[in-house]
């Protein structure tokens, strides 16, 4: 981690004016972090906007529920098909490079889409290769920018802290501000919802230009991409707190989407709530959320990491449970929020030592296994959600998930103790700076 890169590389490790470590110039988390911060909250706006002014337009142009159904369906496919490959790409060539030309793909493309709008031009087979194309980018931006953030940042122990703040943003972004926004606007002028879109991803992209240093993983080289994609899936597979991390993952993934999959139906059938006010309770597990990812990196350094996912997993699954066993609507919206706490204290927690335990030259592949593994068994969390409300009512896929969950949390508490986590962070240390 220590050694350099091509003669004229800042450091394959560490932008200009930090050393791995230790914190880099101004307050905070640093300048480069800020600048990366930015840059990561405009593009997660300009997400939110994209997806929901993208699915107004749709059902403008049919009310086929299967043509509609087919562009949600399209969201998934990327990942699930390059989820591997893209972060083959990711560790071989400089990330904030890549991250920049794939930027720029997808400013362009939406730029395409609101010329099409704008000339009353637009078709669904127009928006199925925008959501494809965009797929096909997130893929790599978003694996880019979570495999930059240890070097960024420059301090390892520091990144729970920056992770809330990343994922805390995120939630606002696309749980609270980018969709009243996008609606607002297409409802005046569509071609406008999208002009938006477009101008959060050109400030994205013109904020990361001016991030200093090289993001070029040591020892990228130029092994054949296959071969890339099945040395990462070894590392995974023969590093124990990699395999217990990803096990719970799957677990917490697939009971997730079986929880939510029928939250519209669950709400209005069960609790009673409205549809005016289905928005309202939505915000509620939001709330919790944004609370999560703000007090996790404080709560993990209190408790530790591994206590910490143990207790998000328990107070998930308990939440869930409740849910399920109550008909009072805020009641529910209660247990809603405390479980938004929980995932949200979770994601921060164990996406941090997934970073921490990963050597630069694996970061970007193992992200893509793991990206690819929780979208992998999401349709299939839905799919048995919808066949348990079938045959058990629309609580049984509540309680099944959260039962699950516990079950994770329980696998999670001989597994991921403090003891093991810490052993396996001090083992990745030892090795990075050998």
């Amino acid at each position: 981690m220590t050694q350099r890169g091509q003669a004229d590389d800042v450091d394959a490790t560490a932008p200009a004016g930090m050393v791995p470590g230790r914190r880099g110039p101004g307050r905070g988390l640093g300048s480069g972090f800020n600048r990366l911060w930015a840059a990561a909250a405009a593009g997660q706006f300009g997400d939110a906007v994209y997806r929901v002014a993208i699915a107004l337009l749709a059902a403008r142009l049919t009310t086929d529920p299967v043509a509609f159904s087919a562009l949600n369906a399209l969201g998934y496919l990327p990942w699930l098909v390059l989820g591997l490959p893209s972060g083959a790409l990711v560790d071989r060539f400089d990330r904030r490079r890549l991250a920049l030309l794939v930027g720029a793909v997808r400013t362009a493309t939406i730029a395409a889409l609101l010329t099409a709008v704008a000339l009353d031009r637009a078709s669904l087979w127009l928006l199925y290769a925008v959501v494809v194309v965009l797929g096909a980018c997130e893929t790599v931006y978003d694996n880019a920018l979570l495999s930059m953030l240890p070097t960024v940042l420059g301090d390892r122990e520091r990144l729970e802290a920056a992770n809330g703040r990343l994922q805390g943003t995120e939630l606002l972004a696309q749980g609270f501000l980018g969709p009243p926004a996008a609606s607002a606007l297409f409802a005046l002028l569509a071609s406008a919802a999208f002009g938006l879109n477009v101008a959060c991803y050109a400030l994205a992209v013109l904020l990361l230009i001016g991030l200093p240093g090289t993001y070029r993983a040591q020892g990228g080289g130029r092994t054949p991409m296959f071969r890339a994609m099945g040395e990462a899936v070894r590392f995974v597979r023969g590093h124990a707190m990699h395999r217990a991390l990803l096990s719970v993952v799957l677990v917490l993934g697939f009971g997730n989407a079986m929880a939510t999959a029928l939250i519209v139906l669950w709400t209005r059938e069960v609790l009673g709530v409205p549809e005016a006010a289905f928005g309202l309770f939505l915000l509620a597990g939001g709330a919790g959320g944004v609370i999560g990812s703000q007090t996790a990196a404080r709560l993990a350094g209190r408790i530790g990491r591994g206590r910490a996912m143990v207790l998000s997993a328990v107070v998930t699954g308990l939440g869930l449970v409740l849910a399920a066993a109550t008909r009072s609507p805020y009641l529910a919206a209660g247990a809603y929020a405390l479980t938004g706490w929980a995932i949200l204290l979770w994601n921060v927690v164990y996406g941090s030592l997934r970073q921490r335990l990963t050597p630069d030259p694996l970061l970007g592949r193992t992200i893509g296994i793991y990206r690819v593994a929780a979208w992998g068994v999401m349709p299939l969390g839905a799919l048995a959600g919808g066949a348990l409300a079938d045959t058990g009512g629309l609580r049984a896929p509540l309680l099944a998930a959260g039962i699950l969950t516990l079950a994770a949390g329980g696998y999670a508490a001989f597994r991921l103790t403090n003891a093991r986590v810490d052993a396996a962070i001090a083992e990745a240390d030892a090795k990075a700076t050998a």
